[in-house]
């Protein structure tokens, strides 16, 4: 019986798909020496069941409801469009991820995003969405010295009151304006 290229082309990508998950070590299960360093690297992705998407299948489908010219999408249509959306999201994590290691941190930020959108072919329809900031670093805290100083030197609202205050009473050259209610309550000088 004669197997046709695309159910060999299956089968392969099957298997690259199965050996990519597997991890070979040299350890035996009742060695427990260095297993703490190792348990971090063996963490293993969640298998997914057949026929079923780590996305929610409604969120998925208001999503695709939400753009108007699309028509009705069936629902092989709607899975098929949420596992090339874990894909996505696998491939750009996994691109982040490594620019962070890189760089010697074990935090995605930001910046790593926007980097591998700006470098990476696959990614370049996200320019115009992730926008590259350049962070530039916090501003060094003076000391408390200089802080308390500079508070002292700057009048604040109160002060103003509170001088004009002193210094009519100081001068006591002119009586302040008389004040006048009208019987509405609104004020003037008089």
């Amino acid at each position: 019986m004669p197997v046709s290229e695309a159910q060999t082309g299956q089968d392969n990508l099957e298997f690259t798909e199965d050996m990519q998950s597997v991890e070979v070590t040299d350890e035996e299960p009742g060695d427990d020496t260095n297993s703490g360093a190792m348990t971090k690297k063996q963490k293993e992705e969640p298998q997914r069941e057949l026929g079923k998407s780590i996305l929610p299948f409604s969120r998925v489908q208001k999503i695709i409801k939400a753009d108007k010219e699309l028509p009705i999408v069936a629902r092989d249509a709607t899975f098929l469009i949420s596992l090339a959306t874990e894909e996505f999201i696998r491939r750009l994590s996994e691109a982040c991820q490594k620019l962070a290691e890189r760089e010697k941190r074990a935090t995605v930020q930001q910046k790593d995003v926007a980097s591998v959108v700006r470098r990476a072919e696959e990614f370049m329809f996200l320019e115009e969405i992730i926008a590259f900031q350049r962070t530039e670093p916090p501003q060094k805290r003076k000391p408390k010295a200089l802080q308390n100083a500079e508070s002292q030197s700057e009048p604040t609202m109160l002060d103003k009151f509170v001088t004009r205050g002193e210094e009519s009473q100081g001068l006591g050259d002119t009586p302040p304006p008389d004040v006048i209610m009208d019987d509405d309550g609104t004020m003037y000088a008089g």
